[in-house]
C-alpha cells in the first residue's frame, strides 16, 4: 500500500482505536459511591493472620487475605493486637485453610463522613453457633513510614469484635478511623468481616471487601456514555484536523527555489497527488519580472524548473536588496486556488 493513502484512514483508525481503550478503562473503573455492599461465598477464602515483632518483616502483598497485627506499642500497633494474639495461641503466623462456610454475611459498608464509616452486616446462619463473635477488622496496604523500610502491607487499623446471638440477624456499627486515614485513603483500604466462635475458634464465615471509593469515577452508566460520546467528538474531531492536514500536505505542490550553474534564481514547482495550474506568478517591490513566466499545467507528480528573472522596477535603478519575494498563484484539482510564497535571492551584480 502506498505509504501516503495510510493518511486517508489512518487518523480515523487511531481515534476509534484511542477510543476503544478509552471506553474500556472507563467502564472499568469502580462508580463513584459512598457505600458498597458485598457477599460471602459457600465457602471460607484462606487467611493469614500475621504477628510481627517489628516492621523489618515484609508481608506480603499477594492475592490471599493478610492481617499483619503489630504490638501497641508500635506506631503500627492496635489496641486489640494482644488479645487477638492470644486467642490464636500466642503464634507468629496462623494460616487459616479454606473450609466450607456455615453462615452466609451479606455486607454493606457505607461512608458517613470524611473519617467515618457504617457498617452493616446481615448473618444468616445455615448451622447453630453456640458463641458466635463478628469480628470488624480494617487492612490498610501500601503504609510508609518515615525513615523506614520497607512499606507495609496489610496493616490492620481498626479491630471492632461483636458478640451476636444464636440465631440471624442483622449487626450495624458506626466506626471511626484513625491514624489519620480518610475517605482519600480508600483505594488502599480492605475491610475484613470474620464471624467465629469465640471459644474455638471455628470460623464459620468470612469475607474481604474493598472499601466504597467515593468521589472516584461516573456515579451512573449515563455518565460514562457522556463521557465517551464527549472524548469521541474530540478525537474524531482531532482525526478530521490530522487529516486535513495530510491531505493538504499531499495534494498540494511543493514549491523550492535555488539556483542554477550561472547564478540565476530559479524556481521547482512539483505537483502533489493532484494536477496543478499555475496561473500567475507575482514580483513584490522592488523588483519586478523582467521575463513574463506562462501559465502551465502540470500533471500530478510531476516536477517544472522554472527560471526567473527579474529587474528593478521603474524608478528603483538600485535596489538595496538582493531578496526576491514572489506569489505563486495555483489552482489544484479539487483543492480549489491557492498563493505560495516563494523568497529567491537575485544574482549580486559583477
Amino acid at each position: 500500500m502506498d505509504a501516503d493513502e495510510v493518511g486517508t484512514w489512518m487518523p480515523f483508525f487511531i481515534a476509534i482505536l484511542l477510543l476503544s481503550f478509552s471506553g474500556w478503562g472507563l467502564w472499568s473503573i469502580p462508580e463513584n459511591s459512598d457505600d458498597i455492599v458485598a457477599q460471602s461465598g459457600e465457602n471460607i477464602p484462606r487467611f493469614v493472620e500475621h504477628f510481627p515483632i517489628d516492621m523489618d518483616e515484609k508481608i506480603p502483598l499477594d492475592k490471599v487475605i493478610r492481617m499483619a497485627w503489630y504490638p501497641e506499642n508500635n506506631s503500627l500497633g492496635t489496641l486489640k493486637t494482644d488479645d487477638r494474639f492470644l486467642e490464636l495461641g500466642e503464634l507468629s503466623i496462623v494460616d487459616h485453610a479454606s473450609e466450607p462456610a456455615t453462615a452466609i454475611l451479606r455486607t454493606m459498608i457505607r461512608w458517613t463522613s470524611e473519617q467515618s464509616i457504617n457498617v452493616t452486616v446481615e448473618i444468616n446462619m445455615t448451622s447453630e453457633i453456640e458463641n458466635g463473635i463478628l469480628r470488624l477488622i480494617l487492612v490498610e496496604d501500601d503504609v510508609e513510614m518515615f525513615g523506614r523500610t520497607p512499606t507495609q502491607h496489610s496493616v490492620v487499623r481498626l479491630y471492632d469484635p461483636t458478640p451476636i446471638g444464636d440465631g440471624n440477624g442483622t449487626i450495624s456499627r458506626e466506626l471511626t478511623l484513625s491514624n489519620g486515614l480518610s475517605r482519600d485513603d480508600a483505594h488502599r483500604l480492605q475491610f475484613v468481616i470474620l464471624l467465629s466462635d469465640m471459644m474455638t475458634e471455628e470460623n464459620h464465615a468470612a469475607i474481604s471487601m474493598p472499601m466504597p471509593l467515593g468521589n472516584n469515577g461516573p456515579s451512573e452508566t449515563g455518565q460514562r456514555v457522556s463521557t465517551v460520546l464527549a472524548l469521541g467528538a474530540i478525537l474524531l474531531g482531532m482525526a478530521a484536523i490530522s487529516r486535513a492536514e495530510w491531505k493538504r500536505e499531499v495534494m498540494l505542490p511543493k514549491l523550492r527555489g535555488g539556483r542554477d550553474s550561472t547564478g540565476q534564481s530559479i524556481a521547482f514547482l512539483k505537483a502533489g497527488k493532484r494536477d496543478v495550474h499555475l496561473r500567475e506568478v507575482r514580483v513584490l517591490a522592488p523588483w519586478k519580472l523582467a521575463k513574463g513566466i506562462r501559465s502551465m499545467d502540470l500533471p500530478a507528480g510531476t516536477e517544472k524548473t522554472i527560471s526567473v528573472f527579474v529587474k528593478p522596477e521603474r524608478g528603483d535603478t538600485n535596489p538595496h536588496t538582493t531578496i526576491v519575494e514572489t506569489e505563486w498563484s495555483i489552482e489544484v484539482d479539487e483543492m480549489g486556488g491557492w498563493v505560495l510564497d516563494l523568497v529567491l535571492h537575485k544574482k549580486p551584480p559583477t
